[in-house]
């Protein structure tokens, strides 16, 4: 039972996250798998099923044949995943790729789209970013770190809403961020 309640709670988490985008939560650690964080676990555990489908962004066999015994999501290749994971020290073409190639869904079927599960790397330089869009009163600044082709390339998977990709990116301290495709991201420059 504390198993269900375990995730119950990363899922409280990561709803208030995305109703209100730019707001970190704390999550829980679980146990590392494949030098996943243990947050990133915890979010698998709570998002992923045996009804929707996974890939890590380096395609990376023993992390997904971790996460397929840990949640029983199914393994997909990139363009077909409902989440694609992309773990802290992936190359930078292996993210760039892995959103390039996720889907956005159809506008009969927009939430037939990519969640995209992203740790973020204290080695990678941070921006501040500014977020504007549903939930957010006004403007939200908070600090992600993640490269500038990452912002364009999920600005221009999000430009035709409903479409898009939704984004929840995990700090190794626990600290989680979700934005939705809703949200528009500018960076914020001196």
């Amino acid at each position: 039972m504390e198993a269900v309640h375990f995730t119950q709670r990363a899922f409280r988490i990561l709803l208030n996250c995305f109703a209100r985008p730019g707001t970190a939560g704390k999550l829980e650690s679980s146990h590392t798998v494949n030098n996943l964080y243990g947050e990133t676990v915890t979010v698998c555990r709570s998002l992923l099923d045996g009804e929707v489908s996974f890939q890590t962004a380096n395609e990376h066999r023993e992390i997904n044949q971790s996460l397929r015994a840990l949640t029983g999501g199914q393994i997909e290749p990139l363009e077909q995943a409902d989440f694609i994971i992309i773990p802290h020290g992936a190359e930078r073409q292996q993210l760039l790729k892995a959103v390039e190639l996720a889907k956005v869904g159809n506008l009969i079927d927009p939430q037939k789209s990519a969640t995209i599960i992203m740790e973020l790397d204290e080695a990678t330089a941070t921006i501040v970013a500014q977020l504007t869009g549903p939930g957010i009163a006004t403007v939200e600044n908070v600090e992600l770190a993640v490269c500038k082709e990452f912002l364009a390339l999920r600005a221009s998977k999000n430009k035709e809403f409903p479409l898009g990709i939704d984004c929840i990116f995990i700090e190794r301290s626990g600290r989680v961020i979700a934005l939705p495709r809703t949200t528009t991201i500018s960076e914020v420059t001196n």
